[in-house]
């Protein structure tokens, strides 16, 4: 089958006006650019052998070919050093009152993919009504059912391959639950290309319609997330004060088209921090469609980072002209938040180390200085909500990283605010980083992590809260997944 070859049409244009609304700002001097997404061809995955999963046969050697992402983080950007340590963290939940506290039990808990790639795994996955997908670097997908048993596997060469793609690695797996479809997403091995898979139906080891486009520089730590009408892509492509996001329409996207419309949206940003510095993309969730059909993205700014006098988290909502990128606009609403430091790494090193782990195994990245994957919003009807961490330093400085949790809302004909914030650190001397965080259809919160710490390897643990508990603390008895 023949391959389209991908164009990428710029189209530039800069807004100079600016209004202010309460502490909501139209963004001046974006840069817009009009790109599409080509269909490829429809392609099964053949699925593996489950005895071979974490086998050397099973690596092929187009797939262990590293990407070119490997460049590590470098320093931490302070500008502002007198603002960087601002006192122990005061939302901190160093522990649990009896009379508030509930212990949780999961109800699945199994090991997931494992292969014999190296670091890093970069596992995700997604849940939808029947199967819970995951996927590791290199890159292998599992199928599981609810009850955790694993049906199937594929690698996701066997669906770029018979296409003219390689696997490059850090997938995505997403579900849309309007559709009943999954989205498979990586980046391609060779040039600046983003791969994606659609089902054509709610099997995830039928048919799917294969879809590449092309970014104008690498679209390292790609992130995504579904909105009503746009699959969200942001991406680190290392263009000093830019960060850099893709609305790609969705509709479109998930019928199949031969061609499939994106924007490139350029948002200026002036931290000037290293390594995986992206915005992050807000996932819709729930039956109620979001109030508008503007995505959101997030990014924190830490006032140490010379930009703003306070810490803040900045919400940014798009609305994007599909057919006129001269109308898409980006308005910005600054939230303060209790006062972090986003940089708690006590082992830091070349490479991608931060927080510690084990007695002399090394350290590990903890993602510091951005919002972790995936921040997620509901409609409540009276309320909307987006949920959201980040790691933060508890102490004054001695580099102990915490989860900071926040609960934004915005209710009709207003703008988002904080509505509760808190740091979950118990007090037992370990590094708390890599949250996911969800928030369900009562109002009720759920956040999973990982954690290590000098003599402790890396596992993973859970906590939460009920809608009605006291606000900014987690009320879950800190469980262990592993």
């Amino acid at each position: 089958m023949s391959i389209i070859k991908l164009s990428f049409i710029t189209l530039v244009t800069c807004f100079n006006t600016f209004v202010s609304a309460q502490d909501k700002k139209l963004q001046t001097n974006i840069r817009v650019s009009a790109t599409k997404a080509i269909y490829l061809g429809s392609v099964t995955p053949k699925t593996i052998n489950l005895d071979k999963l974490g086998s050397k046969g099973n690596h092929d050697k187009k797939s262990s070919l590293l990407p070119p992402n490997f460049h590590g983080r470098g320093a931490n950007k302070v500008i502002k050093p007198e603002l960087e340590r601002q006192g122990s963290d005061p939302v901190r939940q160093s522990g649990f009152t009896r009379r508030s506290s509930v212990t949780i039990e999961p109800l699945v808990n199994i090991n997931g993919l494992s292969r014999r790639y190296g670091s890093p795994h970069d596992p995700t996955g997604s849940a939808g009504l029947n199967h819970y997908v995951q996927a590791i670097n290199a890159t292998t997908i599992g199928i599981y059912n609810k009850s955790g048993r694993i049906e199937d596997s594929f690698n996701a060469n066997s669906l770029w391959n018979p296409l003219g793609e390689v696997s490059g690695g850090d997938p995505i797996v997403l579900y849309d639950h309007t559709s009943d479809q999954w989205i498979i997403t990586e980046f391609a091995q060779d040039n600046n290309i983003l791969l994606i898979a659609v089902s054509d139906t709610s099997d995830p080891l039928g048919d799917y319609s294969i879809y590449s486009f092309a970014t104008p520089l690498f679209p390292d730590y790609p992130k995504y997330a579904i909105w009503r009408d746009y699959l969200v892509v942001t991406t680190s492509e290392r263009v000093p004060g830019a960060l850099y996001q893709y609305f790609i329409d969705k509709k479109a996207l998930l019928k199949g088209a031969d061609e499939v419309k994106i924007q490139r949206v350029a948002i200026n940003d002036g931290t000037k921090m290293n390594g995986f510095y992206v915005s992050t993309p807000v996932h819709w969730n729930g039956a109620s469609l979001p109030v508008d059909d503007k995505p959101i993205v997030l990014k924190i700014n830490d006032s140490s980072w010379g930009e703003v006098a306070k810490d803040v988290v900045e919400v940014f909502s798009f609305d994007i002209d599909l057919d006129d990128p001269g109308n898409t606009s980006v308005a910005m609403t600054q939230i303060e938040t209790a006062p972090f430091d986003s940089y708690p790494c006590d082992n830091e090193s070349r490479g991608f180390a931060c927080v510690s782990q084990g007695a002399g195994a090394g350290g590990l990245d903890a993602l510091p200085g951005v919002v972790m994957n995936a921040p997620h919003y509901r409609n409540f009807g009276t309320h909307e909500s987006i949920v959201l961490n980040f790691i933060t330093d508890v102490t004054d400085g001695d580099n102990l990283s915490g989860i900071r949790w926040v609960e934004l809302r915005r209710v009709e004909g207003g703008e988002w605010k904080l509505y509760q914030e808190g740091t979950f650190a118990p007090d037992d001397g370990l590094h708390r980083y890599m949250g996911s965080i969800a928030i369900d259809e009562y109002g009720n919160i759920g956040l999973a992590y990982a954690v290590s710490g000098p003599t402790t390897f890396a596992g993973l643990r859970f906590t939460g809260r009920f809608a009605k508990d006291p606000l900014g603390e987690m009320t879950v008895r800190e469980g262990n997944h592993c």
